[in-house]
């Protein structure tokens, strides 16, 4: 017999042989026995030629139990197919395979790296597969935990409120997250590196530069103290050209830095705007006390002009019209006009002036007016007259409109201090969307739509931005002579109207004023024009078909009601007087029956006007009832809650304003 080596063996010499293998057989046994990695072998069939504890207990058997049996008695049928699948390639082929399997367990799946390796005989044929694995249960928990960190954070991240992107040391950017994108608009494609963030976001080289430099010292100093960077604020510009106010900072985290972007253009927008609506409620404080005042001297005023005119003109009428006391009188009288007509711009600018507005074409009312409005520039001064070829009307009062261009003609002539000058006129139409009418300098801004527009543009010497702040506040003027209620009534006018006022100057480069009312399309129906106290003749009080019946008349003020009175009874009635709303209420109550119409003052003391009329109302519903105010018509609607009066006379009215009056109301049923 013949050993390995082949030389001939003796008996005593093979069993030698055969018992040195056998131990080594059986420490080999014994190792792979005690290891606490499952090893197992294949037979070609898939039974299990051996399997360890380790193994054994894996999969809840004891090893002598499986050895014998087919994979498929050990696992369900899907998870047996996809191990013996790999066992029965490396029978084919003859090669180690490395496989990742669990293996299910009640306290807790199990995973293994499992070392798949061919046993071969002699001739190199295998002849069974050997399986060695690795419990890496521990590691996969390890790596799960630390996944779901990653994921946990990269939502966070990608959900964050704030904008923010991942930077390496290198300067590439690795990721920038949803809200980065939605702020500023860039997508990775875009700003793949800091480079290209720098060049996009901040467009300006020298604003570039400066931000550069700031933001790698804060960088260093974070990074050297092992500290956040600092916040910052500066200007980003967006894809879409936009430019955002942003406060960037970051954390310096091992060879990355985070970096985020809070976007404050809205906060800081609305910090300006609050900012702007204080300075704006302060003015508005300035100009209601202002306006309460003027209101307040308007009225008196008003009161005082109805005395003076009322007892001119019954003067006037008693005269001979050739008489030299009837001439002064007259110019009296005119004069009188004058002080209405000031009071009227004191009431236009806190926005009580009497209107009477209908469809008004305002090329037509520059045409008609052309010869007076290039009177009032002066001779010096050239007034070019642009008009479109559209017809650009609006609804507005005719009288009021024409104070106003009166008014922007006069301050346009007065800035040409070096003469000859250049004024010009140009009207026509436009579009006014919502960012167009924010720009107008009137606090309530009127809705988008169709507006007409005037416009005066000078050569004069502008105004400074000081100048441009004052300029509507009352009373404020640059000339000698000026009185400064001219632009004040222009901005009054312009709230009445619920229009629009934009100004351009600036100091050696003149002046535009736009004015803009919103455009008709059809004329409504006509209203009552404005009261004027019409020229004094002799006898024209009055139509000699007079009047009869008795009046009821209510006034506060003494020399008014005793001037009234005479005019009242000159036009045919008996007169009742009373002093204020209580006493109106008495009288009427005690004279019901007789009374046909009831004059009344709108503001008294102890009970005004509104309250008496409802008293009055409320007694004889029926009864005729004219409301009187140095105020307009147009104050009462929010006032009046139950029966409307039968009219209203604006004060100061003449004798034939006020027989008209008194006669319509008598007619109507």
């Amino acid at each position: 017999m013949k050993s390995k080596l082949g030389k001939r063996t003796t008996k005593a010499e093979l069993i030698l042989e055969l018992q040195a293998s056998q131990l080594i057989e059986n420490e080999y046994r014994l190792l792979l026995d005690e290891s606490s990695d499952p090893i197992f072998a294949f037979y070609p069939d898939g039974r299990y030629r051996y399997v360890n504890q380790a193994f054994a207990n894996g999969v809840g058997y004891e090893s002598n139990n499986i050895i014998g049996k087919k994979i498929w008695d050990v696992f369900s049928r899907d998870e047996a197919d996809k191990r013996f699948t790999v066992v029965k390639w490396v029978f084919d082929n003859g090669l180690t395979r490395t496989i990742e399997v669990r293996v299910p367990r009640p306290d807790g799946d199990r995973f293994y790296v499992t070392t798949v390796k061919p046993i071969l005989d002699i001739g190199g044929a295998v002849v069974s597969v050997i399986c060695i694995s690795k419990d890496i249960t521990d590691r996969k928990k390890g790596e799960k935990a630390l996944q779901e960190g990653k994921d946990l954070l990269a939502e966070i991240i990608e959900l964050s409120p704030i904008s923010m992107a991942i930077v390496s040391m290198d300067g590439t950017i690795e990721h920038i997250n949803r809200r980065a994108i939605e702020t500023f608009g860039y997508s990775p494609d875009d700003i793949p590196n800091m480079e290209r963030w720098w060049v996009q976001a901040y467009p300006d080289e020298s604003y570039r530069a400066e931000v550069f430099a700031h933001w790698m010292r804060l960088v260093g100093k974070a990074i050297a103290e092992k500290s956040e960077i600092e916040r910052s604020e500066y200007r980003v510009t967006c894809k879409d050209g936009t430019v955002k106010t942003t406060i960037i900072f970051g954390i310096p985290v091992s060879d990355k830095v985070f970096v985020m972007f809070d976007d404050i253009t809205e906060r800081k927008r609305a910090e300006e705007e609050r900012l702007q609506l204080e300075q704006q409620f302060l003015q508005a404080q300035k100009l209601e006390s202002l306006g309460i005042m003027a209101g307040g001297i308007a009225h008196d005023f008003n009161n005082l002009l109805q005395s003076i005119l009322g007892n001119m003109e019954l003067a006037a009428r008693t005269l001979p019209q050739n008489a030299d006391s009837h001439t002064y009188i007259t110019r009296a009288l005119n004069s009188g006009q004058a002080a209405v007509h000031l009071t009227s711009l004191m009431l236009a600018y806190v926005g009580k002036g009497s209107l009477a507005k209908n469809d008004l074409d305002l090329n037509e009312l520059v045409r008609v007016n052309a010869d007076m409005l290039k009177t009032t520039v002066g001779s010096a001064v050239s007034l070019d007259l642009s008009l479109t070829e559209e017809s650009p009307k609006t609804v507005a009062d005719e009288a009021q409109i024409q104070q106003v261009i009166m008014n922007l003609l006069t301050n346009a002539a007065e800035s040409i201090e070096e003469q000859p000058g250049f004024v010009r006129l140009t009207t026509g139409i436009q579009n006014c969307d919502q960012d167009c009418l924010a720009a107008s300098l009137l606090d309530k801004k009127p809705e988008p739509g169709r507006y007409v527009f005037l416009e005066v543009s000078d050569t004069g010497c502008g105004m400074s931005a000081e100048t441009m702040k004052r300029l509507f506040d009352p009373f404020f003027t640059t000339k000698f002579t000026g009185r400064g209620l001219g632009m004040s009534a222009v901005m009054g006018i312009m709230k009445s109207h619920n229009g629009a006022l934009f100004v351009r100057s600036a100091p050696g480069k003149g002046t535009t004023f736009r004015v803009c009312f919103p455009a008709s399309e059809t004329a409504p129906p006509p209203t009552v024009p404005s009261e004027r106290i019409p020229p004094v003749e002799k006898n024209s009080m009055v139509t000699e078909n007079h009047l009869s019946g008795v009046v009821l008349l209510v006034d506060d003020e003494k020399s008014v009601l005793r001037t009234c009175k005479k005019m009242i009874e000159l036009c045919g009635f008996t007169v009742i007087t009373a002093r204020d709303g209580v006493e109106a209420v008495s009288q009427f109550r005690e004279h019901a029956r007789e009374i046909d119409i009831v004059l009344l003052d709108l503001t008294m003391p102890n009970m005004d006007g509104i309250s008496a009329m409802n008293e009055i109302y409320r007694i004889r519903p029926d009864v005729k009832l004219l409301l009187s105010s140095g105020f307009n018509k147009d104050e009462l609607s929010g006032r009046i809650t139950g029966q409307a009066p039968s009219g209203f006379i604006r004060k100061p009215f003449s004798l034939t304003v006020l027989e008209t009056e008194l006669r319509r109301v008598m007619l109507t049923e």
